[in-house]
Order: C-alpha cells, then sequence, then structure tokens
C-alpha cells in the first residue's frame, strides 16, 4: 500500500497544485475583468463631453469654429491691407509756417503749408499776401523734394523741411 499510497499523494500534490493555479488564474482574470471594466467607463466618459455630445461630433463642432476662425482671420488680414494702402495715401505730415513776404507788411499774412501722406507725397501750397494782392502757389511734392521744374523757395522748404519731421 505503500506505493498506492505515494502514487495517491503525488496525485493529490498534482491535482492541488493545478486546482491552486486555476484559482490563481481565475483571480488574475477577475482581476482583469476588474481593469477593463474600469478602462471602458473611462473610456465612455472620455467618448462623451460635457454636454452628452460624442468626440466625434465635439471634434466636427471645432473643427467648423476653427474653419470659421481662419475665414476670418483672412477676412480681417485683407480689410487690414487695404486699411494700410488707405492709410499710406493719407494725410499724415502736415506744417504750416507763416512768414512776412514783403518787409513793409510786418503782419505774417503770407503763409505756405506742406500736405505729405505717409511717403512722403503731397503738395505745398503758398499764398502770397501784399498790400492791394493776393497770389497763392501749387507745388507737387514727391518722396519728400519738388520734381524737376518746380523751385520751391525758402518758406516752402522750411515747412516740408518741418513737416517731413512731424
Amino acid at each position: 500500500m505503500s506505493g498506492l499510497s505515494a502514487a495517491f499523494t503525488t496525485d493529490f500534490l498534482i491535482s492541488f497544485a493545478l486546482v491552486a493555479t486555476i484559482f490563481v488564474m481565475l483571480g488574475l482574470i477577475i482581476n482583469l475583468y476588474s481593469e477593463l471594466s474600469n478602462i471602458k467607463t473611462r473610456y465612455k466618459r472620455m467618448m462623451t463631453g460635457s454636454e452628452g455630445d460624442s468626440i466625434e461630433h465635439m471634434l466636427s463642432k471645432h473643427t467648423s469654429e476653427v474653419n470659421a476662425v481662419a475665414n476670418e482671420q483672412m477676412r480681417m488680414d485683407n480689410r487690414i491691407s487695404k486699411l494700410e494702402d488707405f492709410a499710406s495715401g493719407s494725410l499724415a505730415h502736415v506744417a504750416v509756417i507763416h512768414f512776412d513776404a514783403f518787409e513793409k507788411t510786418g503782419q505774417n499774412l503770407s503763409w505756405c503749408v506742406a500736405l505729405l501722406d505717409r511717403n512722403k507725397n503731397g503738395v505745398v501750397i503758398s499764398t502770397i499776401c501784399g498790400l492791394e494782392s493776393e497770389r497763392s502757389y501749387a507745388k507737387p511734392i514727391e518722396d519728400g523734394r519738388a520734381p524737376s521744374g518746380y523751385k520751391l523757395t525758402r518758406e516752402e522748404e522750411q515747412a516740408l523741411s518741418q513737416a517731413m519731421r512731424n
């Protein structure tokens, strides 16, 4: 019987080891199922937004908003470009000089004004006032200078110089 007892003990130990292995495996399976359940719950929570929308819907909505903002940005860039073009041609540099064209009047009735845009293009207007007459002159200015054929007076040069400093 000792042979039978040894075989029984060996078979019992093997059976016990197998049953123990099965319980350990069953515990691991239960643990993995629990982890999988937690992951599923977190995944469902992630896939639904705060308003109950799916993440696909939220991404689609976000993409639409980004496209709308990009279109608005392009529209604003076009407006800014137009405004910059407009501003470059608008009046930016102005100076007025009063002077006495005739030494005897002494009242500084004559004047000249320089009107320039941001590109230093524009006009110098002068009015010479005498006792009995008044004359006005306009001379073009291109890139901060009078074109050839136009000679600026000392006062016009002074107004032009002052306008370009402003």
